[in-house]
């Protein structure tokens, strides 16, 4: 199966992101992908809590996990939504950062919330927080897609060898795990991808 990874500039404007990838995965379509995945956070990344409450949605009302459901009915694809920042019933307000697998007739065959935050201090004044605006995930998931079992996650996860490990055992023949880092994190964290 052709398979095409969409590297986009997320922006804080989930508009402006949902044209761009609508405008990617329809070139792919064209050249053939059969699979199209998307980065993390595709609809929207942003540090400001004040844009966060206006732009972003919760799953049931998310104009991008519509969309990208309906380029996937429309073309016969399968898409993997690398993630999306959504809106929850969380009492602290926080965030999913949900993973999405949709089948070629539109519909969610499975979702995924990240389950590890990343939380690390890296330097001097150079500190992440991921679990102060999002919420962690409790399971992991793997999925069919046609043929092949596909284990999901989403970025730091990979870091924890335990969920790789569970991911690989639950699936046996085939796992793919769907990994998005910020390139500028690889050489601070020592993380390879």
């Amino acid at each position: 199966m052709k398979t095409a990874l969409l590297q986009l500039s997320v922006s804080d404007d989930p508009e402006q992101n949902l044209q761009e990838t609508r405008r990617f995965l329809r070139i792919a379509v064209s050249e053939g992908a059969r699979f199209i995945l998307t980065p993390e956070v595709t609809n929207c990344i942003t540090t400001d809590p004040a844009q966060r409450a206006r732009v972003l949605h919760t799953e049931a009302a998310d104009p991008t996990l519509a969309a990208l459901q309906a380029e996937a009915r429309t073309h016969g694809i399968w898409v993997l939504i690398g993630s999306l920042a959504l809106k929850t019933e969380d009492a602290g307000g926080r965030l999913a950062n949900r993973q999405f697998l949709i089948a070629p007739d539109g519909t969610i065959a499975a979702r995924y919330d990240k389950i590890h935050m990343f939380d690390v201090a890296i330097g001097p004044g150079e500190n992440y927080q991921e679990s102060a605006t999002y919420r962690a995930g409790t399971q992991a998931v793997v999925a069919r897609m046609g043929d092949c079992t596909l284990g999901l996650g989403i970025c730091y996860d990979m870091r924890f060898a335990h969920l790789a490990s569970a991911l690989v055992t639950a699936v046996r023949r085939f796992c793919f795990i769907r990994l998005h880092f910020l390139r500028s994190l690889v050489l601070p964290t020592g993380i390879l991808c």
